[in-house]
């Protein structure tokens, strides 16, 4: 009942949220973004870093530490378990948002989170990025104006990467398959027991989550594929064990050079 109840606030706030959303990042948050952070990250090799169960087998640590690396979500629950740790964080989703807000408030990693962001309780501060949502399904690469967003936040950060005019850019932990109860794409629901679709077990135990959508997920990869073709810019998938076929695909070892 309360998944139904969440589903039904989420439709219903839609437009008055996004012209909240607006008048806030118009008149506050917009003067607070200090873009030049991210200068020191630009035309480099890009590490995407997905949330899959594959990352715990894969040596983050041993990856070459000229990457910039981008995280995403609850990525700082594998800390316990590794010394690496990325240079940016990206995090759209309001429930999880809403679920990891302690850590946050508290890391000084560079953070690009959504409007939404500051009213569900994210300080605003040198190291975070408020940016301005847009549901369409493209890549820009000036996310100083709009990020566009999708059923996956992989799209995000490799928006993100998009902005930072990547060398090359290069993905670990993006799994693509999901044990899934019954539900409908988007649909959210509350995660009964141990997560086994994430590194942790407690990614989202016992919390809420929206059911993934496999196949617009490889719609939004398609597109950004192309995009990065289009640019010249190399993309490969170096998840192990991966069941995403967009990108070209290539052994984790290649990335310990």
């Amino acid at each position: 009942m309360k998944e139904k109840t969440l589903d039904f606030l989420r439709i219903i706030t839609y437009y008055p949220r996004k012209l909240l959303d607006k008048a806030l990042y118009i008149f506050y948050l917009r003067k607070k973004n200090n873009w030049q952070i991210l200068q020191k990250h630009i035309n480099k090799p890009i590490l995407i870093v997905g949330n899959g169960p594959s990352l715990n087998k894969t040596p983050l640590d041993k990856i070459n530490s000229s990457f910039v690396s981008i995280g995403m979500n609850k990525i700082n629950l594998i800390y316990k378990n590794s010394s690496w740790r990325p240079d940016i964080i990206t995090c759209v989703n309001g429930l999880v948002i809403n679920q990891n807000k302690e850590y946050f408030n508290k890391t000084n990693t560079i953070l690009i989170v959504p409007i939404k962001a500051f009213y569900l309780g994210i300080k605003p501060r040198k190291n975070v990025l408020f940016v301005n949502l847009k549901d369409q399904e493209k890549v820009d690469s000036n996310i100083e104006k709009t990020l566009y967003t999708g059923c996956t936040v992989t799209f995000t950060a490799l928006q993100v990467a998009a902005y930072l005019n990547p060398k090359s850019v290069n993905i670990v932990g993006v799994d693509h398959k999901f044990i899934i109860e019954k539900g409908a794409s988007k649909d959210i629901k509350k995660y009964e027991g141990d997560d086994v679709n994430h590194f942790s077990k407690d990614y989202f135990k016992n919390q809420y989550w929206g059911v993934p959508d496999l196949k617009g997920s490889e719609r939004l990869y398609q597109i950004t594929k192309e995009y990065f073709d289009k640019h010249n810019v190399p993309i490969k998938d170096y998840t192990i064990d991966g069941q995403l076929n967009i990108f070209k695909k290539g052994e984790i070892n290649e990335l310990f050079k």
